[in-house]
């Protein structure tokens, strides 16, 4: 088993190093030809390096710029597909063997390895740089929480990996969701330390993750814990930084933030070398894939995102929708785009919630129009916290559609779940439908996995 397991590791290496990020230039490096064990991945700066560009390779796949935007969106009340042809998503009636739902498991899975091997190798070297190491280490940890924040909301309670060795992960039981939350807030209270503060190490590219990563994260992880406090506060963390982060004004496709490393951004992935997105070349085109389904509602009269961030589609049933627009590039040379994972806008709007959860309807009402303002949107005068806390929650909506799913966990995190997707037409919902099934194939090879409530 032992030699399984080491042949294992050296195929991951060679997967790290082969699929390199290659954006700007930034790794310039020549792999080595033999057999790549850890001591030789881990051996310079150089190949480590290389070794820790290759967990944000692994998110390059359908799972990170494909699933986590359009199946959310349409398993939430927010996306249907223009053909009007229902879908598992659409109607959430998912399958266990549902091939997307197991592509979504196992990639998350496949960079928390990476992740893991990051931190395992750099940790056993002592060869390496240690300032660089601390980075690296803090990368994969970032990495690694990211991943299960996605798993334990999608799936609840899920295996804790933390290591490389299968023969202690292969048959891992399900963890609850408590620990989960546990260990993904230390990985990034740990991460935040050791992070860069800016983006010279990553020569200006907003393609890593920094200390803001970090924070960011941070704020939404105890935003859904209930944390008001700590949400605030990690949320102000990253606003403070004036001199990195600034909301962006007079949205235009050539000012938006989703531009490569436009103010706004704090973490984007680039799309192998090319200058345009997975988003806007394949997700959310101009042709109109998805449309929203409260096409006459979503929007305020005159705000700015309708205009920059949808586009108006007469769909096959005859009528008008509003499709996802939010990236311009499909297959040019500009706008330069890349896949914005994390912004400043959410980190607003974390704020005015954990605000007006703790009474502060000023504090909400301050932050709320940041948002507002920047929409072109009269500011709300509103301060009572009830009030305003339904106000955010439109702002969400209409802030973050099809982005990442934020949505379908909105729905979740609020308990209003049950009550809107069981009004929404073509949904056949169940209330043991806010989890998703553990793919089937994942129960076959691990009998001591069990499957979620309902499936």
């Amino acid at each position: 088993m032992k030699n399984n397991s080491r042949k294992y590791t050296y195929l991951v290496a060679f997967f790290l190093l082969v699929g390199l990020i290659s954006c700007d230039d930034m790794l310039e490096v020549d792999l080595p030809s033999n057999e790549l064990s850890s001591s030789t991945v881990y051996a310079s700066d150089a190949t480590a390096e290389a070794a820790v560009n290759g967990i944000y390779q692994s998110m390059i796949t359908d799972t990170y710029y494909n699933f986590l935007h359009s199946n959310l969106g349409q398993a939430s009340d927010e996306l249907i597909p223009n053909s009007f042809i229902s879908n598992v998503f659409v109607t959430n009636e998912i399958p266990e063997t549902d091939g997307t739902i197991g592509s979504m498991w196992s990639q998350l899975y496949k960079t928390i390895y990476n992740a893991n091997n990051v931190i395992e190798g750099v940790s056993a070297s002592t060869t390496l740089s240690a300032a660089k190491s601390k980075q690296w280490i803090a990368e994969a940890k970032f990495t690694r929480a990211f991943c299960y924040f996605y798993l334990t909301n999608l799936w609840g309670d899920v295996p804790l990996i933390l290591t490389t060795n299968i023969d202690k992960s292969a048959l891992a039981p399900r963890t609850a969701q408590s620990e989960v939350y546990n260990q993904i807030l230390l990985d990034l209270e740990q991460a935040s330390v050791n992070l860069p503060v800016n983006y010279e190490a990553y020569r200006s590219q907003k393609i890593r993750a920094t200390k803001w990563a970090a924070e960011a994260l941070l704020a939404r992880v105890n935003l859904y814990l209930g944390k008001w406090t700590e949400a605030s506060t990690h949320a102000s963390n990253v606003i403070d930084q004036a001199g990195i982060f600034k909301m962006i004004s007079g949205l235009t496709a050539n000012n938006s933030p989703f531009i490569a490393n436009n103010e706004e951004a704090i973490l984007q992935l680039p799309y192998y070398n090319y200058l345009f997105s997975y988003e806007g070349s394949s997700v959310f085109t101009d042709a109109g894939g998805y449309l929203l389904r409260n096409r006459n509602s979503f929007f305020e009269p005159g705000d700015a995102r309708e205009t920059n961030w949808a586009i108006s589609i007469v769909a096959e049933d005859g009528n008008t929708y509003l499709a996802p627009l939010k990236y311009k590039n499909a297959y040019v040379s500009s706008p330069v785009e890349r896949s914005t994972v994390l912004r400043l806008a959410e980190l607003y709007l974390i704020r005015a919630e954990a605000k007006a959860r703790l009474n502060n309807g000023t504090g909400a009402q301050s932050d709320l129009n940041v948002i507002r303002n920047r929409a072109l949107l009269s500011p709300t005068t509103e301060t009572d916290p009830t009030q305003l806390l339904a106000l955010i929650a439109a702002e969400r909506q209409r802030e973050l559609f099809a982005e990442f799913g934020h949505r379908w966990f909105d729905l979740k995190r609020t308990g209003t779940i049950n009550q809107v997707l069981g009004a929404t037409p073509d949904k056949i919902w169940a209330t043991t439908d806010s989890l998703f099934p553990i793919p089937e194939e994942a129960i076959r090879s691990n009998p001591f996995l069990t499957q979620n409530s309902g499936y």
